[in-house]
């Protein structure tokens, strides 16, 4: 029998956007090389906020096609090389 461990109170979109892009946000502040969320789409409406974040962490956004309101996403850290 599955139970479900956390149920957020809050059960408003931009509260469960908000998680998904926190959870993205820390994997971007501790620079992994390659940012996903964790083998699930985002949702679209993180898209655009998600473009300008990886803009200013020095982030390659990628995405797939979109799917009923969800997306495939990956950054990939920028690197220079001095060779």
């Amino acid at each position: 029998m599955n139970s479900l461990l956390i149920s957020f109170p809050d059960q408003s979109s931009s509260f469960t956007h908000g998680v998904e892009f926190g959870r993205l946000l820390e994997k971007i502040e501790r620079e992994d090389e390659v940012i996903k969320n964790n083998g699930f789409p985002i949702r679209i409406e993180n898209k655009e906020l998600l473009i300008n974040t990886c803009k200013v962490y020095n982030y390659i956004p990628t995405f797939g096609n979109e799917l009923d309101g969800w997306i495939e996403f990956m950054g990939i850290k920028k690197t220079t090389s001095k060779n």
